[in-house]
């Protein structure tokens, strides 16, 4: 093999000549469009940054009568300073507009940024651009809030998380409204004047509307949270009738004034099981009363307005209208089921301030009512004569007051799995006196009432709604006291989530959160309201 027998330090002199060759061809060149390109990096960061700010800080008052695309560009300007790394002539292009209550501001932003090396070449500056859009549907909410005798420990911290999460929104563009519930439901706002006009197209009681708050601290809404107290039992299903109500109401004024493409929510937050019902057992057309003898016996109801009474078919001032409670918080219930007491909402002497602020003021066996429900003269129970048991029952009322069935046909929901005990037994609603029987009527009330709101149904002889956006349901569960457990299986099944025992594709997907503790329960508002207010750039 023949060997090279050139010297080593002859090659040596051979690469420094190579090196020499390439350092102004390849490594200068290479060196100069690094330098260039990591300084348009920067410029580029910086200004993608900066519309991105400028988009979502203009978005949050979308819709308002606020001038976002003027507010967007003081975003921009404070966000990218005058002369960032060379730079001038930045050129905003800033749009707002409105589709169907769909409201999207677009931001693009240009900006001429100085070259170092290519200014060699004759090329001294380029133009940087970004680009990025916001936008942010009208939002109706009803905000249904559990002030149950269990919520006495962490009220306060509730009603700071109910004031955070009304304070996230913006008064003049959002519609906000609130139920307050405890043996019964009120709605605390809007203000009304009483009684409830539970007809979806009143026209003096109009739903949640924009005048929630004067700012985001103080209002209307913010007082009638600040008045609740904790008292009295869980009536689940009163309380998400009456958001479904109030949310048609809305809707309705809306189309009547020119159209309505709000989005609309229910977030109901509770700390415990149903045990409480609204219902009308001498309903002409579910009567649950025995039949009538002027004797009370054991198939027998004194009751004057018996619908089996000949001559006394119950007009709209002697129908009943109360409500159901169990005793205890959880199975087994303790003592036997009392009522009717009387159904807050439709009460005359008393503003919802003063329910919200008195929860058990219209638990009747407690003491001395401030109403009575009506069309109880002469029953042996129900309220009559100091006796609040229920023998006059024939049986459970086959709906509540507001026409969701007690019944249930979904074998996917065995009323709460977590809740397994001495009562899980199957439905049957002849047994009018049995305590486990109106827990199980309670809690498929509160299922029915959630499948009816999110299918837009008829709720009893209320129609349907029409042409009225989906609406989503959230759920907040406090589980903090271990003595008064949620049921997650029931709240998953209200939201419909998709690990929901019920989860229905074809509905709106919402939100369970279960708070385990009190230092948690302000961040789960604030989540709920984060997701509702969501910007999508």
């Amino acid at each position: 093999m023949r060997k090279n027998s050139r010297p080593r330090h002859q090659r040596r002199g051979s690469t420094l000549l190579l090196i020499m060759i390439m350092l102004p061809i390849f490594l200068v060149p290479l060196v100069g469009l690094a330098i260039d390109g990591t300084m348009l990096y920067i410029v580029q960061a910086k200004l993608s940054s900066a519309v991105d700010g400028a988009a979502l800080g203009a978005g949050r008052l979308l819709g308002t009568s606020a001038d976002t695309a003027e507010i967007a560009g003081e975003f921009l300007n404070v966000n990218f300073p005058t002369n960032y790394w060379g730079t001038n002539n930045l050129t905003p292009t800033i749009t707002a507009t409105n589709l169907l209550g769909t409201h999207t501001i677009s931001v693009n932003a240009t900006v001429s940024a100085p070259l170092l090396f290519l200014r060699i070449l004759g090329v001294p500056r380029t133009t940087v651009s970004a680009y990025a859009k916001a936008t942010r549907r009208d939002t109706r909410v009803v905000l249904v809030l559990d002030h149950s005798g269990s919520m006495t420990l962490v009220i306060g911290t509730m009603k700071a998380g109910a004031a955070q999460f009304t304070g996230m929104f913006t008064p003049g563009y959002d519609e906000l409204g609130l139920v307050g519930f405890s043996g019964s439901a009120i709605v605390g706002y809007p203000i009304y004047t009483p009684a409830y006009d539970k007809n979806p197209t009143s026209t003096t009681q109009r739903g949640p509307d924009t005048n929630f708050a004067t700012s985001a601290t103080a209002g209307p809404m913010f007082d009638q949270i600040s008045a609740i107290t904790a008292a009295g039992g869980t009536n689940s299903p009163e309380a998400l009738a009456l958001a479904y109500i109030e949310l048609q109401k809305a809707h309705n004024r809306d189309v009547a004034n020119g159209g309505d493409n709000s989005l609309n929510s229910i977030v109901f937050f509770t700390d415990g099981i149903p045990t409480s019902m609204a219902v009308s057992p001498n309903d002409p057309n579910n009567n649950a009363l025995k039949a009538y003898a002027a004797a009370a016996d054991a198939t027998h109801s004194p009751c004057t307005y018996n619908v089996t009474h000949a001559g006394f078919s119950p007009d709209a001032a002697h129908t009943m209208a109360g409500w159901v409670t169990i005793l205890g918080n959880q199975p087994p219930w303790s003592g036997n089921p009392n009522g009717l007491s009387a159904l807050r909402a439709y009460d005359t002497n008393y503003t919802s301030n003063y329910w919200l602020a008195n929860g058990l003021a219209d638990y009747q066996p407690s003491g001395s009512p401030v109403a009575r429900s009506p069309g109880i003269a002469g029953c042996s129970g129900l309220g009559n004569g100091g006796s609040w048991n229920l023998n006059d029952l024939a049986k459970i009322p086959p709906t509540d007051y507001y026409g969701n069935s007690t019944g249930s046909t979904d074998s996917g929901y065995t009323v709460g799995a977590s809740h397994a005990s001495t009562c899980a037994v199957s439905y049957d609603a002849n047994q009018p006196t049995n305590t486990c029987q109106w827990g199980l009527a309670i809690w498929n009330a509160t299922d029915n009432v959630g499948k009816t709101i999110r299918n837009q149904g008829a709720l009893g002889s209320l129609p349907a709604p029409t042409g009225m956006l989906p609406i989503t349901i959230y759920t907040i569960g406090y589980n903090g006291n271990a003595t008064y457990p949620v049921d997650p299986v029931l709240l998953r099944r209200l939201a419909n989530t998709q690990d929901s025992s019920s989860y229905d594709s074809t509905q709106q997907v919402g939100m369970y959160i279960q708070v385990n503790s009190a230092n948690s329960l302000t961040a789960a508002f604030a989540q709920v309201a984060s997701s509702l207010l969501r910007l999508a750039r």
